[in-house]
């Protein structure tokens, strides 16, 4: 029977592909599974108890401390599981930190410590905590050097004890004074229909934790008491300052009442600082401090903790995850061999501080691919492709100097443009010997701006709030609640201009044009790549092959194979793409797609959301987006 044929090789053809999508699911899951297990076993086994390790470290030790995380009252050990791993939430107690910094203090082979963050998630208590341990190692007479890209006043508190305390040369410093703000319910209340019954007997007028539900402003009792507590806060903070950096109290009040460290030259002007140096200068000088000797440089958990597999050695295999595993000891410049004579460094997407992925270029990632190429000896030449419409000023601009270290190790330097290259995206392009572009690349918008963003109708008018708060300093704290004041407006007026300046004057100096040539076609435009071509910002109209031979004949590289030529940074592995696909945002994005929006769309809706969720508000980026369907 014909119709019965067909429906057995329905029902054949329906088993076999059934079993085959079981088969190739269960593989996958259970690669995920093994990687998720063993990366949990090395990420538990590193969140050890510190005090338990006895501490190793190496002649020229330079102990960095960055507070990537928390600083708590106890050690924490938690390990959380789901399908994309092991993930440890291990934390290292006040006690630990304490105890380390003591015993870094009497190791011989530890030089000095170099403190380097932005800033310090934690309660007062615990920072003076911190700058007391920190004081206690300095008075062995070893040095301490802080340094860093931007800095709170939480971090400048603690890291003014250092003998030198450096700034980036495009950072800046967050001086304003302190705020305490309360945010009171009561109006939005009224308006739901909601009432408040409060019991807190009749003695305890100070109790304030009820007043958000009961007032639309502090009682004088709480004015009283916060304003006490902020006092203490801010005489603890200024007077650390005051004492590391040797600034007067009286000085320090006039530069938060006038937001005086708008820029960061004003902040070595206002002594806040010693100097403004690049990360590579900032490592310089420490070889000095060490006598011309290079420093080996070892994050405080690692120092107490060098071997965080411990006791899973013993009873587990590793070896065929060897790939997985990292000998080196501390932080190194190795020159290593990379295989290929030119590089070609992808620069892709919106420009931010830290890691990138796929869609951004983070300062760290691409910063690492631009110096992986400058040590490694075989490479003579690379190729930044850029295709990006900018995004954070500092973050670029720690990119652009990547780039200037490379043209200073005697290695060519050549830019191709793709479909955009703008504002971020031209700033790390400036320097190269050679610029190509396509004729439709859009490019230029050489321009900053900040974002800060007010809704006080909405807020206090549709949904009922009001805020009250009290303050050291007339100008401390920026929130949503009000537009800026008249100094505010002008205190970051002024940085802006002031990145604006640096960025019309490393683009003179790149293009070998004077800074008012720069300033004419500058000031936010945008241009195609075939105008900007005709107004000097880019060399030759091209693709990226072309911009790869032009490169390899100023290097000096005859018949280039295509095996002379690496990409960095390195793709990832198809199986872990495959699989962060399939259990992550590609199933979101399916779904989103199914609602309406298209894949562009998303894409750009991510963009923004990440801007805005950066805490990097100044930025030089493109601020549309521009398809052609």
């Amino acid at each position: 029977n014909p119709d019965f044929m067909s429906f057995l090789k329905n029902v054949a053809s329906s088993f076999v592909g059934s079993t085959l999508a079981f088969l190739i699911a269960g593989t996958i899951l259970i690669f995920v599974f093994i990687g998720a297990l063993v990366g949990g076993l090395v990420s538990a086994a590193a969140g050890g108890d510190a005090t338990e390790q006895e501490a190793v470290s190496k002649a020229n030790t330079v102990l960095k401390i960055d507070f990537s995380q928390p600083i708590t009252e106890r050690s924490t050990n938690d390990a959380n599981f789901d399908l994309t791993g092991f993930e440890s939430n291990s934390t290292m107690g006040l006690r630990d930190f304490t105890e380390a910094l003591q015993e870094a203090a009497e190791d011989e082979d530890v030089e000095g410590l170099f403190l380097n963050f932005e800033s310090v998630a934690a309660a007062p208590s615990t920072i003076a905590d911190l700058r007391d341990a920190l004081e206690a190692f300095k008075s062995s007479g070893k040095w301490v050097v802080g340094w860093a890209e931007s800095m709170s006043m939480g971090a400048l508190y603690l890291t003014s004890i250092a003998d030198e305390l450096y700034l980036h040369p495009n950072g800046g410093a967050d001086f304003a004074g302190m705020r305490l703000q309360t945010t009171y319910y009561k109006g939005m209340l009224e308006k739901l229909g909601v009432g408040m019954t409060v019991l807190r007997g009749p003695d305890n007028e100070y109790k304030s934790a009820v007043e958000p539900f009961t007032r639309k402003s502090m009682s004088a009792s709480n004015r009283e008491q916060l304003t006490a507590l902020l006092d203490d806060f801010w005489s603890e903070v200024r007077g650390g300052i005051a004492e590391g950096r040797g600034i007067s109290e009286e000085r320090l009040d006039e530069a938060a009442e006038n937001l005086a460290l708008r820029t960061a030259e004003d902040a070595v002007e206002w002594e806040f600082f010693d100097g403004l140096l690049y990360e590579d200068e900032l490592k310089e000088r420490v070889k000095e401090l060490l006598d011309g000797e290079d420093p080996v440089y070892v994050d405080l958990q690692e120092y107490m903790n060098p071997d965080p597999v411990g006791g899973f050695a013993a009873e587990f295999d590793f070896s065929i995850f060897e790939s997985m595993n990292d000998d080196s000891y501390g932080e190194s410049e190795e020159e290593e061999p990379l295989g290929g004579s030119l590089a070609v460094i992808y620069a892709t997407g919106g420009i931010e501080m830290g890691n990138g992925d796929n869609q951004t270029i983070g300062s760290i990632t691409l910063s690492e691919a631009i110096r992986e190429a400058r040590l490694a000896p075989d490479v003579e030449a690379v190729v930044l492709r850029v295709s990006s419409p900018g995004g954070s000023a500092l973050a670029s601009d720690i990119i652009w100097r990547e780039t200037e270290l490379l043209k200073e190790a005697g290695k060519t330097f050549v830019v191709s443009m793709g479909d955009y290259a703008a504002s971020g995206g031209y700033y790390i392009s400036a320097g190269a010997e050679r610029i190509f572009a396509s004729p439709n690349t859009i490019t230029g918008s050489i321009g900053v701006f900040g974002m800060l963003p007010y809704a006080q109708e909405l807020l206090e008018d549709k949904m009922g709030l009001a805020y009250d708060d009290v303050r050291t300093h007339a100008h401390a704290g920026v929130g949503l609640e009000a537009k800026l004041d008249e100094v505010q407006m002008e205190a970051i007026n002024e940085s802006i201009t002031d990145i604006y300046e640096d960025f019309v004057g490393i683009v003179a100096a790149g293009r070998g044009m004077t800074y008012d040539e720069v300033d004419a076609i500058a000031r936010g435009r945008v241009w195609t790549g075939q105008d900007a071509l005709e107004v000097g910002l880019v060399d030759e109209l091209g693709n990226l092959q072309d911009a790869i031979d032009a490169a390899a004949a100023l290097a000096g590289l005859d018949s280039l194979a295509d095996d002379d030529v690496v990409f960095l940074p390195e793709a990832k592995d198809p199986l872990q793409q495959f699989v962060e696909e399939l259990v992550g945002a590609e199933l979101l994005t399916d779904a989103l797609v199914q609602v309406g929006l298209s894949r562009e769309q998303l894409e750009q809706i991510v963009a923004v959301r990440r801007m805005l969720a950066s805490d990097d508000r100044i930025q030089a980026r493109l601020p549309y987006f521009i398809e052609l369907h």
